[in-house]
């Protein structure tokens, strides 16, 4: 008895404390958001998919120069008149082993070929995850930014709730007019409606997020993050020609020149004769008579050697043209290699100009704050000794809510210029 009495409360605060536990959220962090949205990316799982199969088509080039064994059974029956000349049933397995000798170097070039294949999916692989991580970044810091503008919609609710009170006592004491605190009101109303807007947009920014990272349709995770922080200029630390290098669309068309270049070398094996050599072993059982040399015997076994050696003579210049396209599809990526490096530093000059962009209007979205501040703070002094009226100190309100506004979105864009500085540079962070 005396255990129950002591057993009751423990579950008795277990079960008040149920609650809290179920409804715990989980805490999304930039680190996390860019892992789960790598780990769950359906691209990239068929990228790595596609890397597997180039790997296996690797291994196939690479034993295309080995020896090869084949086997095969071939059964009959024949009727007459044929029956009459050969024996009217049996049964012929063989064996046959055959190893190319010369192929004009198609056989190297494939092997060459394939590991560029290998190559170019797993620098395609890159882009989709440097792809993959800006947006699982910009959608992150969409959430934040979505978070900060509920707060400063609250924070303005209550700033306009204490100046309503103020003007309905002044109104009272027969200090006002009606007309100011209808003005409040008025504001009050369109910041419930900027609250709800708010409220809906890091519904939807979670969705988002939640998709990008593969959380399904959940919203029941928090993000510790905020628009704080180091917000700098940035300067080129690096040439132009060194990021581009670095970049993987450079590399996989790199690679794809290359793996045409080699195809060319296929091409141009097409002129060259061809050696291979075959074994084959072969036996047969049947009727009677089926070995020519024993007419008695029911079977026999025998083997024969070949050797084939094929050279290419005449096509009508099918083989030649076939080379010149491929030259000229060769020289059309080498212009496209160069109009994408020409791209790239665009981009890169635009990511630097943008993110300092950003540095430059979050200082003046700072400065500007905090000068809505001090014209706050001075508004609501001066309504205090009846200096101003309360349309003033709304105004001055207004004026706050919109600096604070600004400096949010300048923080928020400057994280997402930061992503995209990142993947201009061609570096993924995970």
């Amino acid at each position: 008895m005396n255990l129950i009495r002591y057993i009751k409360p423990l579950l008795a605060i277990a079960i008040m404390s149920l609650p809290h536990w179920a409804t715990a959220q989980r805490t999304l962090t930039i680190e996390e958001a860019r892992r789960l949205a790598v780990a769950r990316n359906n691209n990239l799982k068929a990228a790595q998919q596609r890397i597997e199969a180039a790997k296996a088509q690797k291994a196939e080039a690479n034993a295309k120069d080995k020896p090869r064994l084949d086997g095969s059974i071939t059964g009959w029956y024949v009727g007459d008149p044929l029956k009459k000349l050969l024996p009217e049933y049996g049964v012929s397995p063989s064996v046959t082993a055959s190893q190319p000798v010369y192929a004009g170097g198609k056989i190297r070039a494939g092997k060459e070929m394939a590991a560029k294949g290998v190559e170019i999916t797993e620098e395609q692989k890159v882009l989709t995850t440097a792809d993959v991580v800006l947006a699982a970044e910009s959608a992150y810091w969409q959430v934040v930014s979505a978070k900060e503008k509920i707060k400063l919609a609250e924070q303005f609710a209550r700033q306009l709730e204490s100046l309503y009170t103020d003007l309905n006592n002044a109104y009272t004491a027969g200090l006002t007019y009606k007309n100011d605190i209808l003005r409040v009101k008025v504001q009050q109303n369109d910041n419930e409606l900027n609250l709800t807007r708010a409220n809906d947009a890091l519904v939807l920014t979670k969705l988002n997020l939640a998709q990008i990272t593969g959380l399904g349709d959940s919203t029941d995770f928090d993000i510790p993050d905020s628009v704080v922080g180091e917000f700098n200029k940035e300067t080129l630390s690096r040439s132009i020609d060194e990021i581009i290098t670095n970049r993987p669309e450079i590399k996989i068309l790199q690679r794809s020149i290359e793996a045409e270049k080699i195809r060319e070398k296929i091409l141009k094996a097409d002129f060259k004769p061809t050696i291979g050599l075959s074994a084959t072993g072969l036996g047969g059982f049947g009727k009677q008579g089926i070995n020519f040399s024993k007419p008695t015997s029911n079977g026999f076994t025998s083997y024969y050697g070949m050797v084939q050696l094929s050279i290419p003579i005449f096509d009508w210049g099918q083989r030649k043209q076939k080379v010149k396209q491929q030259q000229y599809a060769i020289a059309a990526q080498q212009y496209q290699l160069q109009e994408t490096k020409e791209k790239i530093s665009l981009e890169v000059q635009q990511a630097y100009l943008q993110l300092n962009e950003s540095a430059k209007r979050v200082e003046l979205s700072g400065a500007s704050l905090e000068q809505a501040d001090e014209n706050l703070r001075l508004s609501n002094d001066r309504l205090k000794v009846g200096t101003i009226t309360g349309q003033d100190v709304l105004e001055a309100q207004t004026i706050w809510q919109q600096a604070f506004s600004n400096i949010i979105e300048a923080k928020a864009a400057y994280r997402t210029n930061e992503a995209k500085l990142y993947k201009a540079l061609g570096i993924t962070r995970l």
